[in-house]
């Protein structure tokens, strides 16, 4: 019953964020986003701001798989979790975005779907990457990544 707390704590924490997406979609920088004064600018700074979350999200990544060089099973799975989490992100971002494909606004709100998703895999990378493993077996067994050397 005690595996089961983090997998809860995680779904929670998920579920809020998708709760927060779905009532207040996130946007790029706040302050590129007051000097917007058009649609394609808007949507210029909601671009600037995925490429910011997705190059910190492939900072962590090539981090994980760096830790993971010797360890070829469990880099295998990174791997495919993180091919299988790119396909959702997008599916999710077109089901968020669906009632404004092909209007002006479509590029702005999937880009800022984009990276509030790519922002929060990033945190739960950069949680991975922190697990200690200290203490008991149990806490041991919950770190996939092992600590840096």
């Amino acid at each position: 019953m005690k595996t089961m707390v983090p997998c809860a704590a995680w779904w929670l924490g998920f579920s809020a964020m998708s709760a927060a997406l779905l009532v207040s979609p996130a946007h790029a920088d706040d302050a590129c986003m007051e000097k917007a004064q058009t649609q394609a600018q808007m949507s210029a700074c909601a671009a600037a701001d995925l490429k910011q979350a997705d190059a910190r999200l492939n900072q962590l990544y090539k981090q994980m798989q760096a830790r993971l060089k010797a360890d070829a099973p469990t880099g295998k799975l990174l791997v495919d979790a993180q091919k299988k989490w790119l396909a959702f992100r997008d599916a999710e971002c077109s089901l968020r975005t669906v009632r404004s494909a092909g209007g002006s606004m479509q590029p702005m709100n999937a880009s800022s779907c984009v990276a509030a998703l790519t922002a929060a895999r990033a945190k739960d990378f950069e949680d991975l990457l922190a697990c200690s493993g200290a203490g008991d077996e149990q806490a041991r067994a919950s770190c996939a990544i092992p600590g840096a050397r």
